[in-house]
């Protein structure tokens, strides 16, 4: 009986072998005919996957990218550990090939997530200039595949990623955001870097020390341009962002429902997107409120400052009025609220920028004071 069983199932299991082998022989082929495009494939896929998923204010998020900055280092060293003959494993080996489409969707993500927070962060057309460029690193991951077996290369983008996440991954653990922790998250990323660097080519490193100041040179030129960039202010102030911002004729806390009323006026034949006196119709004894919502991580503490600042029309530039202050507590998904104000306040272009205590600018939010002729608009009175 085993027997005549044994002779039905054994055809059946050829037959299974030969359809599992033909199935092979045209996923190889599909792969070889599409193997161009699949850069491309990897870099949309994991820039559409990062826009959709990831957010500053979710903790999971900052995990996954912890995660990938992880994965995208031991890619990275085992890539090394390859090319310097250190690994020979066959098992390791046939994949090989797939290892630069990994780097490609895992930086490509990295890149992409940053590209949105710090973008969501830049208040200022100079902070767009470092958002500016990571979309080009993030273009550039599309078209650089045959760089994705260049170790120093790859060391290099790696340095960047890694000090670019810890930029604001670090301030999240901590509760800071100042200089120490801009520069820690640099000198933490180069030791990441150099140990990566290291593994792989401590042999030769033991016979020409020379060879050190090559392989650190171009993260050192990074680290030169981050630092530039961060003194310059053209980094956004991230994971800190303002998340609303408008300026009123009233704003009025109401602590029991956790609210705010604001009243402005609307002119619904011009104008009638707006939602606050960005022209602000100004008559004596009125006072023009600036009210703020900005996100902060939970149990985050800090002070922010309302630069308000008038355009000097002969000198051609802006001129600080007031500086006004006060304390944010992290935590709300839609941003601590608060408003500063000012009376006696003169006709023209003004402008109020919301500042840390460090001078990175978090909002800008322009407006023109005129005179009132009587006709405001239609006045609106909202809760937020």
């Amino acid at each position: 009986m085993l027997r005549k069983a044994k002779q039905k199932i054994d055809p059946l299991v050829h037959e299974g072998k030969e359809r599992i082998g033909l199935y092979t022989e045209k996923s190889k082929k599909v792969y070889k005919r599409y193997e161009k495009f699949y850069p491309v494939i990897f870099f949309l896929a994991g820039f559409l996957w990062d826009s959709l998923t990831l957010s500053i204010e979710n903790t999971l998020d900052h995990i996954i990218l912890l995660f990938y900055t992880i994965i995208a280092g031991g890619i990275i060293l085992l890539t090394g550990l390859i090319d310097t003959g250190q690994i020979n494993q066959e098992k390791i080996l046939k994949f090989k090939k797939w290892y630069p489409n990994i780097l490609q969707f895992l930086l490509g993500g990295l890149f992409s997530a940053y590209v949105v927070f710090y973008f969501k962060s830049a208040a200022i057309s100079k902070s767009l200039i470092f958002v500016c460029f990571l979309l080009i690193l993030l273009v550039l991951n599309e078209f650089l595949h045959h760089k994705m077996l260049n170790i120093t290369f790859l060391c290099t983008l790696y340095f960047f990623s890694t000090f670019a996440f810890l930029t604001f991954f670090l301030p999240i653990l901590t509760h800071k955001l100042n200089s120490a922790t801009f520069f820690s998250s640099g000198i933490i990323g180069f030791f990441i870097t150099g140990g990566i660097v290291t593994a792989i080519y401590h042999q030769i490193f033991k016979n020409n020390p020379i060879a050190i100041v090559r392989k650190a040179s171009p993260p050192i030129v990074v680290f030169g341009i981050m630092s530039f960039f961060y003194l310059a202010n053209w980094i956004p102030p991230v994971p800190l962002s303002m998340k609303d911002g408008g300026i009123y004729h009233y704003v009025k806390k109401d602590a029991a429902a956790g609210e705010y009323t604001i009243k402005y006026y609307k002119d619904w034949f011009l104008k009638f997107w707006d939602d606050s006196d960005k022209i602000y119709p100004y008559a004596a004894g009125d006072t023009v409120f600036c009210y703020t919502s900005i996100y902060a991580p939970i149990d985050w503490e800090a002070t922010v400052f309302y630069q308000w600042q008038k355009y000097d029309e002969n000198r051609e530039e802006w001129i600080n009025r007031d500086r006004l202050s006060y304390k944010i507590s992290g935590g709300r998904k839609d941003g601590y609220r608060g408003y500063t104000y000012k009376k006696n306040i003169e006709h023209g272009e003004w402008r109020v920028d919301l500042e840390t205590e460090f001078g990175q600018v978090l909002g800008r939010i322009d407006f023109e004071v005129v005179e009132n002729e009587g006709n405001k608009g239609k006045e609106v009175i909202a809760k937020k």
